[in-house]
């Protein structure tokens, strides 16, 4: 860091320019006196939109360049949404903090927006467009007679795709982000399906030991419900070794009583089944352990996916 400015890493997308500038304009509030530049690159997941995710190495391709700028001193943090992050960061690198949780459920686009078909009513046969193998085999549960078209790009390039579909599921947080949310036709619950795991996230990543100065800042706008919720989700698809290759999901929300409740899906290609688990712990988010309780969380989800194989 240089002058009090904090230079940070971000994709050159218009989704993820409008999150990192809220993540920054965050610390900086947070912190009197601190200002912050944007270091904007396009990452191989941007460049290849031609391709599937899986095809060509997953989630990391969309955060390497920024790791890279991390590394060679280019920039002091770098910020993603949590969901494109693979399930365990690197060991030069460090997930410091990450923002209150947006809306973490799917969005269903109709063609005509919110006056648009809802997903339950729309004709057997329609075609919806997503990019997600999660929400495919979730949506098929729910209406195995329609058609699921796979699509890639920007949230203004898929919602440009209801010139030839009938609809689009997209995330919400990104369309709440982008002033897009009077587009919605309706909103998935998390029980008709289970998001993405760190969906809604932003989170912030430093190198492995960043100073004391650059930890104290990123610690005054970490919500600590958010990353035990962060973590709990991420150690679940660690511990099934899951990528955006594998139709998994986690899903983690604290309840009144100060308990997390950690549900997780995972489509077994052999069985043809979608399996469905969950588990609960109690767990204060603000406790010294709390980062262990909430991975020990991730992990016993996995174990009782495991047990259903």
């Amino acid at each position: 860091m240089t002058e009090c400015k904090l230079r940070v890493a971000t994709r050159k997308s218009a989704l993820a320019l409008a999150q990192t500038t809220m993540a920054a304009d965050a610390i900086v509030a947070a912190n009197p006196g601190l200002s912050y530049e944007l270091v904007s690159m396009t990452t191989e997941g941007d460049r290849r939109l031609d391709k599937s995710l899986a095809s060509f190495g997953g989630k990391g391709v969309f955060i390497k360049e920024l790791e890279v700028a991390l590394l060679e001193g280019r920039a002091d943090i770098a910020v993603h949404s949590l969901k494109d992050m693979p399930a365990e960061v690197l060991p030069e690198f460090k997930l410091a903090a990450v923002l209150k949780r947006e809306d973490p459920r799917d969005a269903f686009i109709a063609r005509g927006g919110a006056t648009g078909i809802k997903f339950m009513d729309l004709p057997a046969g329609a075609r919806v467009g997503t990019g997600s193998i999660r929400r495919v085999v979730q949506l098929k549960a729910l209406r195995p007679d329609l058609e699921y078209v796979p699509i890639r790009g920007n949230i203004q390039t898929r919602l440009g795709k209801l010139a030839e579909l009938d609809a689009v599921v997209l995330a919400a947080a990104g369309l709440k982000r982008m002033g897009l949310a009077d587009q919605v036709t309706e909103y998935f619950s998390t029980e008709q399906m289970l998001p993405a795991s760190g969906q809604g996230i932003l989170a912030i990543e430093t190198l492995c030991s960043p100073s004391d100065e650059l930890a104290g800042q990123l610690a005054r706008v970490n919500d600590a419900e958010s990353y035990a919720i962060a973590v709990a989700e991420m150690a679940y698809l660690k511990a099934l070794n899951a990528g955006c290759q594998f139709p998994v999901a986690s899903f983690a929300e604290f309840s009144d009583a100060g308990t997390l409740a950690l549900r997780g899906i995972y489509w077994d290609e052999s069985s043809k089944r979608l399996l469905r688990a969950q588990v609960t712990q109690p767990l204060d988010a603000r406790a010294a352990d709390s980062v262990a309780q909430a991975r020990a969380a991730g992990i016993a989800l996995a174990q009782k996916i495991r047990e259903q194989l």
